[in-house]
């Protein structure tokens, strides 16, 4: 990753909730250099890989959303993880993050380069 005139190269690794906050926070504080790197088929983090039957969220529901994209439709008080998960990509999308994802990008390594003052991040395919 280079630095750009605009600021610094910004990456992310994954891209379920946690991500998603912080790809936003990013966006909000004006920085436009930036992907989130995951390794799976599809974004989503924990809700997209716990399919299990009966899988959901042991918080309230209203409580388990993003400060500043508010659910206020949960179909039952502890969702399961399907309505969970289409919540994560709606707001994903709403959000312009879904664009920055680049899936299929599992990160095996990163180096800091201290005189280039920069990170050089290495994928499982061989690739920086």
């Amino acid at each position: 990753m280079t630095r750009t005139p605009s600021g610094p190269s910004i990456g992310i690794i994954g891209s379920g909730f946690g991500a998603i906050a912080v790809a936003h926070e990013l966006l909000r504080a004006g920085y436009t250099d930036l992907r989130l790197w995951e390794r799976a088929d599809a974004l989503g983090g924990v809700w997209r890989d716990n399919t299990y039957p009966g899988a959901g969220c042991d918080v309230p529901s209203p409580l388990y959303s993003f400060s500043w994209a508010v659910n206020t439709q949960w179909s039952r008080r502890y969702a399961l993880q399907e309505e969970i998960l289409a919540y994560l990509n709606r707001v994903a999308d709403e959000e312009g993050i879904t664009p920055l994802v680049q899936l299929g990008h599992e990160v095996v390594g990163a180096t800091w380069d201290e005189k280039g003052s920069q990170w050089t991040v290495a994928f499982g395919d061989g690739t920086e």
